[in-house]
């Protein structure tokens, strides 16, 4: 069963080119309004894991032609993709965290993925299980890529799974949605942040005894 006492906050894709207006999705689309509104559900959170000790997790993704998986190259090439039209083009600003995030400090664990899971290269696993945490807080976008990837592989590796609904989105709210329901069923439990926040709070106590 989930334990908040042994949690860790994992931080997904909040990187330019998926919620700076300016990044590609933004140009793209115009609305990045459930984004942002998702980024300020995630900075909350933040400032409440630093405050009770509940370790966090900065994840990134980068692609590039010798970077990805031989599946990925597959289907740019079936959507007439060039690398110009790389999202989160491996050392560009669009892979950068967005600034509209707080930053990492020392003491947080960053990562870089190359593919939409944050489990599938095994070292997350591995730092959750050396620092005896069961349970992870999954956070970011897009919801129905990235974050149902990560929540999907946790449960596979054994991890116990809750997603705040107002920290993660997308500019398509049908598959955020769907991907929610998905979640919920199957692999964890869909938490409402202002609760977390609270219940964070009050496990506070336990972690530091432990």
């Amino acid at each position: 069963m989930a334990s908040l006492s042994s949690a860790a906050l994992l931080v997904v894709d909040i990187q330019n080119d998926f919620v700076h207006p300016a990044g590609k999705v933004g140009e793209a689309t115009g609305d990045m309004s459930p984004l942002l509104s998702a980024v300020d559900s995630i900075n909350r959170l933040i400032a409440t894991a630093r405050q009770v000790k509940v370790p966090i997790v900065y994840i990134q993704v980068t692609h590039s032609p010798e970077l990805d998986a031989p599946s990925y190259r597959a289907r740019y090439t079936r959507r007439g993709m060039t690398p110009e039209d790389l999202l989160c083009a491996d050392d560009s600003w669009g892979a950068e965290f967005y600034d509209g995030l707080t930053p990492p400090e020392p003491g947080d664990l960053a990562l870089t993925k190359h593919g939409y899971g944050a489990f599938t290269s095994g070292e997350l696993g591995d730092y959750l299980r050396d620092n005896s945490l069961d349970t992870v807080i999954v956070t970011g976008v897009v919801t129905e890529l990235c974050v149902l990837a990560t929540v999907s592989g946790g449960f596979e590796a054994g991890f116990h799974v809750l997603v705040p609904r107002e920290t993660t989105a997308s500019v398509d709210i049908d598959a955020a949605n769907a991907a929610l329901s998905l979640i919920d069923k199957f692999y964890g439990t869909i938490a409402n942040v202002d609760e977390l926040l609270v219940d964070l709070q009050k496990s506070s106590s336990k972690r530091l005894e432990t």
